[in-house]
């Protein structure tokens, strides 16, 4: 779904040095023919090959304005899966529209969600591009808007180059709540990862366009889904030049992104739990809940057995959140980040025989497993049941 709230237009840039442009697989988008599947760099030489690779700033007003300047041939072409795409090609090239028609192909092709509707893809000759762009940079996104040129510079893969702004492009329509997922990654792919965990550690920097960009998250995301892109495309051991090594995709990571791309987390899930305490005094009521995914969860407990009772997430012997009371329950909040197991505590205090109702949010709380909730201390309670 697309993310509500505004965001300034960010360039996430794809940028090599000239020198290291010629070594890059050799595939294009020609102006006959569908886009031919580049074989991506060398996994032995990839760090020679690409040389500095760094990701453009915020978009300039000046940028904006060299994207209006050109002039452009627009319009929704119909891609090889029958959906409409909107390309712009620059005029500078002679057969903008076959062009066009390609890119469109090329873009309905690649493994996409509802987000493709959302796409306003440019492509131009690459010294348009670098004035929109920035210097040196052959390609950038930016509130759904893709620029990419469509020359074979010094024999480089315009397809790499998309694909990687396409994961952009994917993250900025995508939820991570309460992070922002064009810079953490969506939310299956960064629970993955452990990006939260790794934040906590000063391990990665979400949003890092300078000197940290090698462990920017969202960068490793556009990377993670270039290569999905890659394998499914036959290659065996796509290279990993732009980012940090230690976010290179396994299995797990490649099949989170692809839910990440098919099926986006919308929302944390509410299930409601409902028990009552024992004839006497004492005890405890205990809930085990799976996390599979980072992000708020939040516990509230009511009814008549709420006032005077205890609420608390615990992890092992830690407690690592305690409800707070109100008139209207007793409440409790919790980052989760990195923990695939929690335990909710509910304990009687005076509340011998009176019911309770205890409702708790999390994200991918509807996919996780909840087990039987037990009681401790006195026998004669009720279970606890949805």
């Amino acid at each position: 779904m697309r993310r509500s709230r505004a965001r300034v237009l960010v360039v996430a840039g794809f940028v090599v040095t000239a020198g290291a442009l010629a070594a890059v697989g050799q595939g294009g988008v020609g102006t006959s023919g569908a886009p031919e599947p580049a074989r991506t760099f060398s996994p032995s030489s990839s760090s020679q090959t690409l040389g500095l690779a760094t990701r453009v700033p915020t978009l300039s007003h000046s940028g904006t304005r060299s994207l209006a300047d050109v002039h452009w041939s627009e319009r929704a072409y119909t891609g090889s899966t029958g959906e409409p795409v909107d390309v712009a090609v620059s005029t500078s090239y002679e057969a903008p529209e076959a062009i066009g028609h390609e890119w469109a192909d090329f873009f309905s092709g690649l493994v996409h969600g509802g987000e493709l509707d959302l796409l306003h893809a440019y492509v131009a000759p690459l010294p348009e591009v670098q004035e929109i762009c920035g210097e040196s940079a052959v390609g950038c996104y930016g509130k759904d808007r893709l620029i990419v040129t469509n020359d074979r510079a010094d024999g480089f893969a315009p397809q790499e180059v998309a694909r990687h702004e396409y994961g952009h492009h994917i993250a900025f329509n995508r939820l991570n709540t309460p992070w922002n997922a064009l810079d953490w990654g969506p939310k299956r792919w960064a629970s993955e990862a452990g990006i939260c965990a790794r934040v906590h550690d000063n391990d990665v920097f979400p949003g890092d366009e300078s000197l940290l960009y090698r462990l920017n998250p969202g960068e490793a995301f556009a990377e993670a889904y270039r290569i999905l892109i890659d394998t499914k495309l036959g290659e065996t051991h796509p290279a990993w030049p732009l980012v940090d090594s230690s976010f290179y995709p396994d299995a797990d990571a490649l099949a989170a992104v692809e839910q990440d791309v098919s099926s986006p987390w919308t929302g944390p899930t509410t299930r409601t739990f409902r028990g009552r305490f024992g004839s006497r005094e004492g005890g405890a009521w205990k809930l085990t809940l799976s996390t599979p995914l980072d992000g708020t969860l939040s516990a509230r407990l009511t009814g008549p057995a709420a006032l005077g009772s205890t609420l608390a997430l615990v992890s092992g012997d830690a407690v690592l959140a305690s409800g707070r009371s109100s008139r209207g329950g007793t409440a409790l909040r919790y980052e989760v980040c990195g923990q695939r197991s929690l335990v909710i505590r509910v304990g009687a205090s005076g509340s011998s025989g009176r019911r309770f109702e205890l409702r708790v949010s999390a994200p991918g709380l509807a996919e996780a497993q909840v087990s039987t909730a037990q009681r401790r201390g006195p026998a004669g309670a009720g279970p606890l049941s949805e």
